[in-house]
């Protein structure tokens, strides 16, 4: 058994162990700019994720500070959304909705990339 595969199965048990901490999100998938400049999104998908909702100052890549508002870790691989130009499995352009309303821009995506398919095993997004 490889290493890979352990944390595969891993992931996976930790996913069903947490399952009671962990609410509904939906992600709209960012596909495209519209005519005018706008945001189109596909499909919203609804999944389960484990919702931290917590303030603490960021500081960007570009140096910018920012408040991050919320971190999301979905405890296992998801699928890709098919569009160009598009980061996946989540592009920073994806719009998160939490049960209670509450989203924001997503400031980082963070993940081990799974060498067989070259997703991460889980994600964490950060929100602002």
């Amino acid at each position: 058994m490889s290493l890979a595969s352990i944390i595969r199965s891993g992931i996976a048990i930790a996913d069903k162990t947490v399952i009671s901490l962990q609410d509904t999100i939906t992600i709209a998938p960012w596909i495209g700019i519209g005519i005018y400049g706008e945001p189109k999104y596909g499909a919203p998908i609804s999944m389960k994720a484990i919702i931290e909702e917590k303030e603490v100052l960021r500081r960007l890549s570009n140096g910018q500070e920012i408040i991050q508002k919320a971190q999301v870790t979905i405890p296992r691989s998801i699928a890709n959304t098919t569009a160009e130009g598009r980061r996946n499995p989540i592009d920073p352009r994806d719009k998160i909705v939490f049960s209670s309303g509450f989203t924001g821009p997503i400031l980082n995506v963070e993940g081990v990339i799974d060498p067989s398919t070259h997703n991460p095993y889980m994600l964490v997004v950060i929100l602002g």
